[in-house]
């Protein structure tokens, strides 16, 4: 589709259900990352959102103007969330017109009210991934938990195609979604409604080599400064393939005495995890953070040498990938991530439930860092935060069809 430039300043009404404050990626933090880049970009942006404990006022952020509704519970939709973020659009218009809405996800799907106070203002979804997707990688896993699970997947395609319609334009976080989105069922799913493809975005002021953070995140892990060193980024779910990089990590530690894994994050596989790693030989090299706030993500990835994420799903667009790349790692990813990126970045692909396969490649991606050398970021342009802003004001910009 062609899309004029954003040419004057937005009012932007933002929509997500939480907020990514406490977070190491995920889409909440691809939503933020868009928010304040717009702010910075000068456009009036406000961000709705549920009950934030704690922090009941309104309050700014990176530029960014946050209403949390405190009769809404947080993190989740619920009926108290509909009808709050519909009053709260409507007050927020009557005070200066919103140009557009961006929704992170579905969350502004509902708001009757301000969508016939404000007949002319566009709305957009963010697509960070589709339900049919989810149904797909739970089939593949292989595990009959997520074969049960992938039922609701399954029924939130029929929910979907009626929530998609009440959008004007939907946002596709990636290339693979664009092909989701052009294969069968989702033609269907989503109708008519025009879509386009804003690759995420990384801060490369945020996001870069850093050898000082670098060497500050080694000494508080206890990791020595010269020791190789394995980097893994995501929430510890048994889908992400932690489980996988362990075993991984057992044979290339049998094979040299230098290699550290880093396993940064926390979530329901986190206790199962550090049992598997202490009963490992080379226990004492492995380590773990933990949950960990999204500001320290920066220094954490810069003190490795690589990336890996073998993830068992089948991604989006993983920021913790280019994340990464953008603190001087190489990344090593699984075989289905391969349509998921531009083969620009140089990425390593191999077959997740291989540990062989896996610790070759490991192998060969430090093998490949010279120590001493200065890190460089492996991010391309397509995959900086200011041009994904942009292509969201051309996008917000927009006339309703």
């Amino acid at each position: 589709m062609t899309m004029r430039a954003a040419d004057r300043p937005l009012h932007i009404l933002g929509l997500s259900r939480t907020l990514p404050f406490h977070s190491i990626g995920g889409m909440q933090a691809i939503a933020w990352d868009v928010f304040r880049a717009l702010a910075q970009q000068g456009h009036r942006v406000t961000v709705l959102t549920t009950a934030i404990p704690g922090r009941d006022a309104p309050f700014e952020m990176d530029g960014v103007q946050v209403q949390p509704l405190a009769e809404a519970a947080p993190e989740r939709y619920s009926a108290a969330w509909w009808r709050a973020s519909d009053e709260a659009a409507l007050r927020l218009h009557s005070q200066a017109p919103v140009s557009a809405v961006l929704s992170i996800s579905a969350a502004a799907a509902e708001m009757p009210r301000f969508r016939v106070a404000a007949p002319d203002t566009p709305f957009v979804f963010q697509a960070h991934g589709t339900s049919w997707g989810e149904f797909q990688s739970k089939w593949r896993s292989g595990q009959p938990l997520q074969w049960l699970k992938s039922l609701k997947n399954l029924f939130w395609l029929f929910k979907d195609a009626r929530i998609y319609r009440r959008f004007d334009h939907i946002a596709l976080c990636g290339d693979v979604l664009a092909q989701q989105f052009s294969s069968w069922p989702m033609p269907w799913v989503a109708g008519s409604v025009p879509r386009a493809v804003i690759r995420n975005g990384i801060d490369p002021l945020r996001f870069k080599p850093d050898a000082a953070a670098a060497t500050a995140a080694r000494a508080r892990l206890g990791i020595p400064d010269a020791s190789p060193l394995v980097v893994f980024a995501a929430r510890l779910h048994p889908q992400k393939g932690a489980r996988q990089l362990l075993q991984a990590f057992d044979r290339l530690a049998a094979r040299d005495a230098a290699p550290h894994l880093l396993i940064i994050g926390g979530g329901e596989d986190e206790a199962t995890l550090r049992a598997a790693a202490q009963d490992s030989p080379h226990a004492s090299r492995i380590h773990f953070t933990g949950a960990v706030d999204r500001g320290d993500m920066p220094g954490l990835l810069a003190a490795g040498q690589v990336f890996a994420f073998p993830s068992l799903r089948q991604e989006g667009l993983p920021m913790n990938v280019l994340e990464a790349l953008a603190c001087g790692l190489p990344g090593v990813v699984s075989e289905s991530m391969r349509p998921v990126f531009l083969p620009s970045l140089g990425l390593t692909y191999c077959e997740p439930r291989d540990p062989e396969a896996l610790a070759a490649a490991l192998a060969a991606a430090l093998a490949s860092h010279s120590p001493g050398a200065a890190a460089r970021s492996r991010l391309t342009p397509e995959y900086a935060l200011p041009e994904c802003a942009q292509a969201y004001a051309r996008l917000l910009a927009q006339p309703k069809a």
